[in-house]
Order: C-alpha cells, then structure tokens, then sequence
C-alpha cells in the first residue's frame, strides 16, 4: 500500500485548516443573530450555516466556489421561470417559484415564448440520470402512481378510498341536499318555489310544516278557542 489511511486524513485535515475561508481576514463577523448568542466566551462569534457557502470569503476561487458549482443550475432554472415571478423574489423578497410551470414553447403571462429544454422526470422516468428516485426495477407500478407505493399497495389502498367514498354517500340523511338556485336566484318570485323549499325542510327538521299532523291540531285548536269568544260576545 502507497497510501497509509492515517497520513491521508491528516493531509487533508491540515488542507482543510488552511483553506482559505479559515483565514482570519476572511471570517465572516458576527451578525444580528450571533449577536443574541451570548453563551460563548470572549465575545459574540460567527454561527457556521447553509448560508455560508454564499459569502464572498468561500467564492473567491471558481475553482471551488459552491456558487460556481451550481451556476448552470440556476441559469437553466431561471430560463424556465416567468420574468414575473423572478422580479417578486427579486423586488419582494419571496422565495423563487413557478418554475417550469409553463411548457416550453408556450407564451407566458407577458407574451414571451417559454425557451428552455425540459428535463426528465428523477421520481418517476426511466431515462432519468441514475435512475427514477421513486422507481425500483423489482416492483411495478401503476401509471396513476405518482408517489412510488407500488403494486398492489397502490390498488388495494385506492379500492378502500373508493369504498370510504361510497359509504359516506350512502350514509347521507334523505333530507340534505344540494343547493340549487331557485326562481329567487333568477330573479323571479313564485309561490311554487317557496312552497317546496318549506316541505323539504320540514322533511329534515321534524318541524310543524304545514302538511304535519302538529300543525294541523294546533290550526284547530285556535278555531275553536276563535268560536268560544264569538260564543260569549253574542250571549253579551
């Protein structure tokens, strides 16, 4: 062996402490957030985060700048979002979105023709660099299978939905219905309209509607207490 393992981690750790970004000119300072810090000893010191591999201190050679690295990414990112939404992230400082949203080819919202390659798909397609993400060759799947569960998992868990589906609209009471609009909605005003409206919610309700035995004894009990009064006013 030309290589002892021991001596090559030692070289690169010693690499790795003189990388430039180490450096104590180009140390990031302490920011608003490091500053609430104040458990450390001798003072506020810089958080190491996702977003220092931005800082001018780690882009100063392309040959290792993390931003160089994804610089095609992004280009080709930004060719398939519309000018509008790269000027909200830019001006109202959200993050980036819409990308792809439009088929290349098509116009966008201010008429300028979409012009960038679409990619495959790494979930799902079989031409995609190292294979789809959410594919195994050993399994199938079926072609509305979009989250990679498989055969028969797939099936057997969309049969139960259905069923679900069709139990809740079975069970449903025979009074409940869909709104509709009615002669009121059109602008019209019948008797008709009104009149089925307060059957169908007696239906429901249980209330005294009036084709309901309660609201006919109750009907008949005002005329008679209507013809006792007319009784005593003649006998006056």
């Amino acid at each position: 062996m030309d290589e002892r393992p021991l001596e090559v981690i030692k070289r690169a750790n010693k690499a790795a402490n003189r990388a430039p970004h180490l450096r104590k000119k180009n140390i990031a300072s302490a920011d608003t957030i490091d500053i609430l810090d104040n458990t450390g000893f001798g003072g506020a010191y810089h958080h190491d985060g996702p977003y220092d591999a931005t800082l001018a201190s780690r882009n100063r050679d392309k040959r290792y700048a993390p931003v160089e690295a994804v610089k095609y990414s992004n280009a080709q990112a930004l060719k398939a979002t519309p000018r509008e939404m790269i000027m909200d992230s830019l001006e109202r400082h959200v993050p980036l979105q819409g990308t792809a949203i439009i088929p290349p080819g098509h116009r966008d919202f201010s008429g300028h023709v979409m012009d960038y390659e679409e990619g495959a798909d790494l979930m799902r397609e079989d031409d995609a660099p190292g294979g789809p993400y959410k594919r195994w060759a050993h399994m199938q799947y079926h072609p509305d299978d979009l989250k990679g569960k498989g055969e028969p998992s797939y099936t057997i868990e969309e049969d139960r939905k259905k069923q679900k589906r069709m139990q809740r609209h079975s069970l449903k009471p025979n009074g409940e219905y869909e709104m509709q609009p009615t002669a009121h909605a059109t602008g019209r005003s019948g008797k008709n309209a009104t009149h089925i409206t307060t059957i169908q919610r007696s239906a429901s309700l249980g209330s005294s509607g009036p084709s309901s035995p309660k609201s006919k004894r109750l009907s008949d009990g005002i005329k008679r207490r209507i013809g006792s009064l007319r009784r005593r006013h003649d006998e006056a």
